[in-house]
């Protein structure tokens, strides 16, 4: 006899597990099985459900949160769920590689990023499950309803997770690029600050130098104006004495040419000292002495030595000056040097972007690549999408229907419970009122005639007194 004919007939077999009404009262509480046994060598279909299947596969199934007791009912779906559970864990693990590859280009390689991949991969794998396993049961005809909405959150987290990965495949070519751009960028900010700064310590009144401006300790502009007005000084003081000069050596000659006899205008052409020889000689004597020619010409002196010194003075001033820029402009550089040291992932995706508008093969391979691993995070629902609706998803439907109508009837049933015993406690409200009523009734007619009764003997006590005084007494 084969496996079949040993098994018991329908009506010695163990019931189906499933949704059955109350035992009648008195019945002992009887121990169903789970489910129809069944050998593991009988054919599927022979009888359903068949026996649960136990190892990886219903791990795999359980991601994506599949019945196993509706799905014993239709075996023949069991490899579907599985790879699409697959699917699920391969997108986690993906997602666990990119953000380690993000992890490491900021913060380096470490060991304990494993445990922050993990989680990252746990947060996707939920988010997936939770996206397969809200359609278990979906009509077709809520496709848009039901699958859109998740397909656009599969692509959001598919973007996320694709761009480190798009980053790693082109990290030779973008670390060339950022150093390239960051060589560029150092380069044009070293000749800002040199315009900005001359070396003669000038400062810069260009409104684009603000920012590039560097601080010395001291600048010779006070030294240059110095010197210019020393100089201007000095050239006053010389034109001054050039003109008193001319008209001295006019009175002089003039002087020489009339004691000489020499003919001329305003000469006399007499020789020998006569009057107009003292004349003449007196007046270049006392033009002499009202010009203050001899201080004028100390005064020039001490201005010539002043402007020496201090074109000396300028000269040293602008060379430290130029050193203390030099220095300035280069420890600016080299500060803007160290803050271009360090990189992150914006950083990555700004010379990714700059290749990409550069080179049309750059883009192109960029937007291949991201769509394809677009595609392959979003292939969980995408898959699920493209299939049709199954034996699964019809017997979910319906037995969330039966799950509906049973506690529909549930709650009424507990309504119709609750509500007879509400009533039942009204009632003996009720009749607990009309008891404390009568008995307060009662007690009330009961002080009532007691006070009745204390009335009427305190009035007989009073009318027997009357009466002893009414009443003469015997002498």
């Amino acid at each position: 006899m084969t496996a079949l004919d040993d098994r018991p007939s329908v009506d010695e077999q163990p019931p189906l597990r499933g949704r059955a009404g109350p035992p009648p009262v008195g019945t002992p509480p009887v121990e169903r099985p789970v489910r129809a046994s069944l050998p593991n060598d009988v054919a599927i279909g022979a009888l359903r459900p068949v026996m649960p299947q136990r190892g990886v596969p219903r791990l795999l199934r359980r991601i994506i949160g599949v019945n196993e007791d509706v799905l014993d009912w239709v075996p023949e779906e069991r490899p579907r769920y599985t790879r699409l559970g697959l699917i699920v864990l391969n997108t986690g693990l993906l997602a666990a590689v990119s953000m380690h590859m993000a992890l490491v280009s900021v913060l380096g390689s470490h060991w304990w990023l494993v445990f922050a991949d993990l989680v990252w991969a746990m947060i996707i794998v939920t988010a997936d499950s939770w996206l397969i396993a809200s359609t278990h049961g979906a009509a077709r005809t809520s496709l848009f309803g039901t699958y859109l909405p998740r397909l656009l959150l599969s692509v959001l987290l598919g973007a996320v997770i694709a761009e480190p990965l798009v980053l790693a495949v082109f990290h030779q070519s973008i670390d060339n690029e950022i150093s390239e751009t960051r060589k560029a960028d150092i380069d044009a900010y070293g000749s800002a600050v040199k315009r900005c700064n001359p070396p003669t310590g000038e400062i810069s009144t260009d409104p684009s130098c603000a920012g590039f401006l560097v601080v010395i300790s001291e600048r010779p502009q006070s030294a240059v104006e110095e010197l210019g007005r020393a100089t201007a000084h000095r050239d006053q003081l010389a034109t001054r004495i050039g003109e008193v000069n001319a008209q001295l050596n006019e009175l002089e000659r003039l002087a020489r040419d009339e004691c000489a006899g020499r003919g001329g205008p305003g000469l006399t052409a007499v020789p020998g000292e006569g009057p107009e020889c003292t004349r003449n000689r007196e007046k270049a004597d006392q033009f002499r002495r009202d010009s203050q020619v001899d201080q004028l010409n100390a005064d020039l002196v001490t201005a010539d030595r002043q402007v020496s010194e201090l074109t000396t003075k300028v000269s040293n001033a602008s060379s430290q000056a130029e050193r203390e820029v030099n220095a300035a402009i280069n420890a600016k550089i080299d500060e803007k040097r160290g803050n271009l040291t360090e990189r992150g992932l914006l950083d990555e995706f700004e010379a990714l972007g700059s290749l990409s508008s550069k080179h049309f093969s750059v883009l192109m391979a960029h937007v291949f690549l991201a769509l394809l691993l677009i595609v392959l995070d979003c292939l969980p629902v995408l898959s699920k999408m493209m299939s049709a609706s199954t034996e699964y998803d019809s017997r979910v439907r319906r037995q969330l229907d039966v799950s509906g109508r049973l506690h529909d009837l549930q709650m009424r049933a507990s309504e119709k419970r609750d509500s007879v015993d509400f009533e039942l406690q009204e009632l003996r409200f009720r009749q607990k009122l009309r008891t404390g009523i009568e008995e307060i009734g009662g007690e009330d007619r009961t002080a009532k005639a007691r006070r009745r009764m204390e009335v009427d003997a305190q009035i007989d006590r009073l009318a027997a007194t009357l009466e002893q005084a009414r009443t003469p007494q015997p002498r």
